[in-house]
């Protein structure tokens, strides 16, 4: 049988969004409910309860309803008013078909005399509703009820009712006696099938959430959204007996034992928004796991380490994972690694100079040195001040430069120059 949960009132709620604390009117009828439950923690301010046509045996988790105005309870298996003193505003209360029998009715009536804005009551199908006196009897002692059963209490009724109350209260006696004496004559006696009893509309329950949840289940089955069994979270070791190592969830991941001498960092960029609560992360002197939603992330440390002194953080804005391991040998303390140098590039020759750019120019004295005879024969005649380099004369002929005289004053202004490579 379901159980009345905030998960089914939120369901139940859907004319609120689903919002429980400021929801005023709630329908839970047919829900083949066996107990009043979570209502006086997450809806203090319901008005209207509908609870009709479920199993409920015991009136319960209704005494903080302050609010509550209506209340139904028909077709259940209460045997009693009670529990409803604390409900300040109940103005409606219908307890049609249900077990109330004759030796509960007056402790029923008592308990309802605390709520003073009691003004409509329904008790017709109940065992005590068979006794001729049970409507003159309850409105004797209830005088806020206006309207009993669906019909008016007018003042003639209600005055005949108190002058007639000793001599009630007399038959009502009697009537209890005689009641309690028939119980045990038919103690042993079977039940003929299809009784209107409490045994008999749990068993019809009790069938129809089956028949129910077999429905469900088939309809879930051919929409494709049935239940999938829980995934099994891998072990620590392989089919090897080795050491697994794993990232199910696709996290970025950093494992580094350079930059800081003597500890092993490890960094996992879990969602930044993930709950913390939801990190399993267990630190072993060879390996490090981390168990998120059921995924497995799994690497085995280079290095043995001691996990009595590592630090587990977490970063409060990018949520990264951070977990410090120091090495349980510092003598095996790896020594930062040198930084690489940079990849050496082939020289490439310089383009040509533009037409604008002065050239180097050379000075007659920075050659100086260049050439030393040996032996010395060009000292003797050298004059101070000389060099070594002489003037290269052109080699252009004067018949050549004659030729090209010549055709620059013959140049015909129709004919275009010829082009020279």
């Amino acid at each position: 049988m379901p159980a009345l949960t905030e998960a089914l009132i939120r369901k139940r709620a859907e004319h609120n969004d689903g919002c429980l604390p400021d929801l005023e009117e709630v329908a839970l009828h047919q829900q083949e409910l066996e107990k009043i439950e979570s209502l006086e923690g997450c809806c203090r301010h319901i008005k209207i309860l509908l609870l009709q046509n479920n199993i409920i045996p015991k009136m319960e988790g209704l005494n903080k309803l302050k609010e509550l105005e209506y209340l139904n309870l028909a077709l259940n298996n209460v045997s009693m008013v009670e529990g409803i003193e604390g409900c300040e505003s109940l103005k409606k209360l219908d307890m049609t078909v249900n077990f109330i029998d004759l030796a509960n009715l007056e402790e029923s009536v008592y308990n309802m005399k605390a709520n003073v804005m009691l003004e409509d009551l329904y008790l017709t199908g109940n065992p005590c509703a068979d006794w001729c006196g049970c409507r003159s009897y309850v409105i004797a002692h209830l005088p806020s009820v206006k309207q009993l059963d669906g019909k008016l209490v007018l003042p003639a009724d209600r005055i005949r009712a108190r002058q007639m109350l000793p001599q009630l209260q007399a038959d009502y006696e009697r009537a209890v006696m005689e009641e309690a004496a028939k119980k045990p004559e038919a103690t042993g006696i079977p039940v003929s099938e299809g009784a209107y009893t409490k045994e008999c509309r749990n068993e019809m329950y009790l069938e129809l959430a089956e028949q129910k949840e077999e429905k469900d289940r088939n309809e879930r089955r051919r929409m494709g959204t049935e239940a999938k069994p829980k995934r099994e979270v891998p072990g620590v070791y392989n089919a090897r007996g080795e050491v697994r190592q794993c990232n199910e969830g696709k996290y970025d991941f950093d494992l580094d034992d350079h930059t800081e001498s003597g500890k092993i960092i490890f960094e996992l960029h879990v969602p930044k928004y993930l709950e913390t609560s939801q990190l399993d992360v267990d630190v072993n002197p060879l390996y490090v796991r981390c168990v998120i939603k059921d995924k497995v992330t799994q690497l085995k440390l280079p290095t043995e380490i001691s996990p009595d002194n590592s630090k587990v953080q977490r970063a409060r804005i990018t949520g990264i994972l951070r977990i410090e391991m120091p090495l349980a040998d510092q003598s095996r303390t790896r020594q930062p690694r040198a930084k690489p140098e940079p990849e050496l590039q082939p020289l490439k020759p310089e383009g040509p100079y533009p037409d604008n750019r002065p050239r180097p120019s050379v000075a007659s004295g920075s050659l100086h040195g260049i050439y030393k005879d040996p032996n010395k024969k060009v000292s003797k005649t050298k004059k101070p001040g000389q060099t070594l380099l002489k003037e290269v004369q052109s080699t252009t002929s004067a018949k050549l430069q004659a030729t090209r005289a010549a055709a620059a004053a013959d140049d015909d202004d129709d004919v275009p120059p010829l082009l020279t490579r």
